[in-house]
């Protein structure tokens, strides 16, 4: 089994009860699809709540990464509450897009806020969640009357924090965060100029791979940038 990406063709490199990895043969290309998707498995709110105290992290990261083709479930909104009750942080990370979009707006932002004053800041996991952006993407998405002053909080906590600076073997994820809830606060209204000196300095990082991606999501925004 495989698939064809940007014309190369892709095997299937592992399946789970949930999803189907693929990467390519020089291992610089990897896709995840949902099995939810083509709907070669299936779940209920009954059933999660059941199985999710058995299951390991990954497996619960693996569902929560799939799930979102479930929502045109009539119970999904329920697994998406269940998750923000008993996941932790790379769980909601994952599902952060599906809670603001299927939750009602108010229900969606506090389990949202509660999610992201309770997360570590500057963690990634294995699987490439970076959980803070994912969780201010999601509370931006909710365009909640208190989502611009709750993320501007967030970057001033970001712009303090003793490892902003720090050099990475690949990318300092806090100095990411910054980058990102930048984006984020751009795209529900707040004028680029407000932060121009953050990305001054978010363009100049020690870490390549910061400045790369300050480059990509805020080019558009500073024209200095391109």
């Amino acid at each position: 089994m495989a698939i064809i990406m940007d014309g190369v063709r892709t095997p299937l490199s592992r399946e789970t009860r949930f999803s189907r990895n693929y990467d390519s043969d020089d291992q610089k290309r990897s896709h995840m699809i949902s099995r939810f998707m083509d709907g070669s498995t299936s779940i209920t709110a009954v059933e999660l709540q059941r199985e999710w105290p058995t299951w390991t992290a990954e497996e619960r990261v693996d569902f929560c990464q799939s799930c979102s083709w479930l929502d045109r479930q009539s119970d999904f909104a329920d697994m998406l509450r269940y998750i923000m009750q008993q996941g932790g942080g790379y769980n909601w990370s994952a599902v952060a897009l599906s809670v603001a979009s299927e939750l009602p707006r108010d229900e969606a932002f506090q389990a949202l806020l509660r999610a992201l004053r309770a997360t570590d800041i500057g963690i990634c996991s294995n699987t490439g969640i970076c959980t803070c952006s994912n969780l201010t993407q999601a509370i931006a998405a909710t365009k909640h009357p208190d989502a611009k002053v709750t993320l501007r909080h967030h970057l001033e906590v970001l712009w303090s924090h003793p490892n902003l600076w720090n050099n990475d073997d690949f990318i300092n994820w806090t100095a990411f965060d910054a980058t990102t809830c930048i984006e984020h606060l751009i795209k529900i209204g707040v004028s680029p100029a407000t932060f121009e000196d953050q990305v001054r300095r978010l363009a100049e990082h020690v870490c390549p791979d910061n400045r790369d991606r300050c480059r990509n999501y805020l080019a558009k925004h500073y024209s200095w940038l391109k």
